[in-house]
């Protein structure tokens, strides 16, 4: 079934209904830095297709939404939640999240502010909100965050420019690596995912070009079991996979490992693999715990 382009409320978003009449389980999907719909799509007609009411959602770069990732509202999610709770064909009780890269550092933070999201996979995320990206996002004295709540700037890490880690490890991985040891900005910063509101499950390849997820996601599980989460949650780290891991391998973008200037880390053979398995273990989540 063809998504319907959504448009009421602020939002910009395609929802995907499953072919089966009455109320489906909701999800809401969120992309990365990219900021296009094409993706984010992609993964929601294949949850459409196994019964759930997805929401593929922008949240900058595009029509009248923020032109960069910084400084995007957290009520624009609550609004997105709002939007799903209203519609006839989903459950409002059993409304989810997927999120991959900067789309899972919103899922873990969506969910920590919001309680009416009751479970959530995170693909590649932080554990910590970070500096948003935009043209100034290399000028320290001009840095903002990625994330504003009630008209205030939700606590980042800043980019800091660490020349031996960005030499060692590349430049983005350099970056965020060089970035974490502000250990001040970090405990600012950190996302407290004890308050979100249900389970939760963490994927990420251990060769990661752009930033550490599979570390990051251990400091989510650590908090989590030093707060006695209420909730089910696991982490599921793959050797030798890189960044990319939503959806299944057939989703994959035609294109080398290190096409242009963004290598994301991982192999051809690695990063299939991976990304089958996580999709595997992502419908048998939401199977689980929001059907």
């Amino acid at each position: 079934m063809e998504p319907s382009a959504v448009r009421g409320n602020g939002l910009v978003a395609n929802f995907h209904r499953p072919s089966t009449s009455g109320a489906h389980p909701g999800i809401i999907v969120i992309g990365g830095a990219g900021g296009s719909l094409r993706s984010t799509s992609a993964v929601g007609s294949l949850l459409a297709e196994q019964g759930y009411a997805a929401l593929a959602l922008a949240y900058f770069g595009l029509e009248h939404l923020p032109a960069r990732l910084r400084e995007v509202p957290l009520e624009y999610f609550k609004r997105a939640i709002e939007w799903m709770c209203a519609q006839p064909t989903v459950d409002p009780s059993k409304i989810g999240l997927v999120g991959t890269s900067k789309g899972g550092e919103a899922a873990l933070l969506v969910g920590a502010t919001y309680r009416e999201i009751r479970a959530i996979v995170a693909y590649s995320p932080s554990h910590v909100v970070f500096q948003g990206i935009d043209e100034a996002w290399s000028n320290a004295s001009a840095s903002k965050s990625s994330w504003m709540l009630d008209g205030k700037p939700v606590p980042f890490v800043p980019f800091r420019m660490d020349n031996d880690c960005i030499e060692r490890y590349g430049f983005y991985l350099g970056l965020y690596l060089g970035s974490l040891q502000d250990q001040q900005a970090v405990e600012r910063a950190v996302i407290p995912v004890e308050r979100i509101n249900g389970p939760l499950l963490l994927l990420s390849g251990t060769d990661d070009a752009i930033w550490p997820s599979s570390t990051m996601c251990e400091q989510v599980v650590e908090r989590l079991r030093g707060r006695e989460f209420a909730f089910s949650f696991q982490h599921f780290s793959y050797d030798g996979a890189g960044h990319l891991l939503a959806g299944p391998s057939r989703l994959a973008p035609a294109r080398p490992i290190g096409a242009g200037d963004m290598a994301i880390g991982g192999t051809e053979s690695a990063n299939a693999a991976a990304r089958d398995d996580a999709w595997a273990k992502a419908c048998t989540f939401f199977g689980t715990y929001l059907k």
